[in-house]
């Protein structure tokens, strides 16, 4: 599937136009138009010229007026330089998408960015990583007009991972709810592929338009207005919500995995070449997929070797509206004897003097005093959800030592700094000790891996059926929406 779709040239074109009256910005976003609409064919280097320029403006003033729309240019740069055989464009794309919506998580062009991220995934073979961008636009965003774009997408991967009948609900739902005859065109035409006997879904002529699979020049959609938001309609007839929700995966709650340490921070350290930073980012990455099979949707505060302070990890989660939190760690001891899998909380007070001084290694170049630390914890404690982090952290303890047999260390509780600010479910998991070099070897294997991230991913499932939710929700109308982000990769 090409990465740019013509159909949406418009979105693109519309959420930049509103750059137009900054000195300076205004003759690269001039050319940005003129590139994107066609009026100008763009090289390869073109493309990159113009990056630099919008590069420019943010290095001038990166939290100005305009930054936002600036980096939001370059990610579309990129993006249209997949269309110039540009080889680094996809990678370039997804990584200024990602900035975008780390560094800018108010801006208007966050579900575009998510949208687009999808698609760019979609382009380079990274199904499930697409699918979770584009179920993030359908939970977050679901009075976008990327809504059923995306929608569509997320059928048309379906298809793809071979789950049908899935695919046939989202593109009948399409057919029979939305207002845009593109989108029922396209639903229709790609349902006709996948169940030859459905019956073809017919346009007045003046409707009929191009489908997805058709690509138009660029040249051929010039219209610089903002397409309508699609009208509520009422829910297709013979589809219930609520068993479809059940059915069919729609997300309900959105979990942040922290992978712990990064970039600078190696943290626990094993042999020469065993590193915290590497095992849990690892560990974060099957756990992810695996959550992400579940239904949920699932980001990560860094999904490469950087490092981020504590306290941005936990306001990435409240920026995001995440509704678990977890801190995957790797411990470590002066005893090589030392093994086992432990599970903590946050806490004024440690569960004993190990716990206490587990917390201050993890709490390390945290950036708090003494003082503050105390400070915040008084209040802060008070609104986190102490209670419930317990037993989510019981759960989650309980099936890690049931799958993978290691040692049972327990539950505990202490003063996190990564879990302070946390005002939903929060723990911080030690998945076993890397200076024991059995339990190391084992770390660092994919088998032993997956083995703690389906444990994990249980003890969630099992802390929301005791707290009487389901992954699931009910729908709101025919757009098929719920609750519900992504460091860099």
């Amino acid at each position: 599937m090409k990465i740019y779709c013509a159909c949406l040239l418009i979105i693109f074109l519309a959420a930049l136009s509103g750059c137009m009256s900054m000195s300076g910005y205004k003759e690269a976003s001039l050319r940005h138009q003129a590139y994107a609409s066609g009026e100008k064919d763009a090289t390869a280097e073109e493309w990159r010229a113009l990056v630099l320029e919008f590069e420019k403006v943010i290095d001038t003033d990166p939290h100005g007026p305009f930054a936002d729309n600036a980096q939001y240019a370059i990610a579309s740069s990129w993006v249209w330089s997949i269309k110039a055989d540009v080889p680094e464009a996809p990678q370039q794309a997804i990584e200024a998408l990602q900035k975008l919506v780390r560094t800018y998580p108010n801006s208007q062009y966050v579900p575009h960015a998510y949208y687009w991220l999808g698609r760019c995934y979609d382009h380079i073979n990274k199904d499930r990583q697409a699918i979770t961008q584009y179920q993030i636009v359908e939970n977050r965003y679901a009075d976008s007009e990327l809504l059923e774009p995306a929608q569509l997408e997320l059928a048309h991967l379906y298809a793809r991972q071979g789950y049908i009948t899935r695919a046939e609900t989202f593109y009948n739902n399409l057919i029979n709810s939305s207002t845009k005859p593109e989108i029922i065109a396209a639903a229709a035409a790609e349902l006709q592929v996948l169940k030859p006997e459905h019956k073809q879904v017919v346009l007045p002529p003046k409707n009929r338009v191009q489908t997805r699979t058709q690509t138009q020049t660029p040249a051929q959609t010039k219209s610089k207005s903002k397409p309508k938001l699609p009208a509520s309609t009422p829910n297709p007839k013979g589809l219930d919500p609520e068993s479809l929700t059940r059915e069919f995966g729609l997300i309900a709650k959105t979990i942040v995995i922290d992978p712990g340490h990064g970039g600078k921070d190696p943290g626990a350290l094993g042999s020469s070449t065993t590193h915290e930073k590497d095992i849990v980012l690892n560990i974060s990455e099957e756990l992810r997929d695996v959550l992400t099979k579940r239904g949920y949707t699932v980001l990560m505060t860094r999904e490469t070797n950087r490092f981020i302070p504590l306290r941005e990890r936990t306001k990435f989660a409240t920026q995001h509206k995440a509704d678990l939190f977890l801190s995957i760690h790797a411990n470590a001891s002066e005893s090589s004897q030392a093994k086992g899998i432990e599970t903590y909380y946050l806490d004024v007070n440690s569960t004993d003097k190990a716990s206490e001084q587990i917390a201050a290694r993890e709490n390390a170049n945290s950036g708090y005093s003494i003082q503050e630390l105390e400070s915040l914890l008084k209040g802060l404690i008070q609104e986190s959800k102490s209670e419930d982090s317990r037993r989510l952290a019981e759960h989650v303890q309980q099936r890690l030592v049931q799958v993978t047999g290691a040692a049972n260390r327990g539950v505990k509780h202490a003063r996190f700094v990564v879990l302070i600010g946390a005002k939903v479910p929060s723990i911080l998991i030690e998945t076993g000790f890397v200076s024991n070099p059995t339990e190391s070897r084992k770390l660092r294997t994919s088998a032993y891996q997956h083995k703690i991230a389906t444990a994990i991913a249980d003890g969630i499932d099992k802390f929301l059926e005791k707290m009487g939710e389901t992954p699931f929700v009910k729908t709101r109308s025919p757009k098929l929406a719920a609750t519900s982000i992504e460091g860099k990769r």
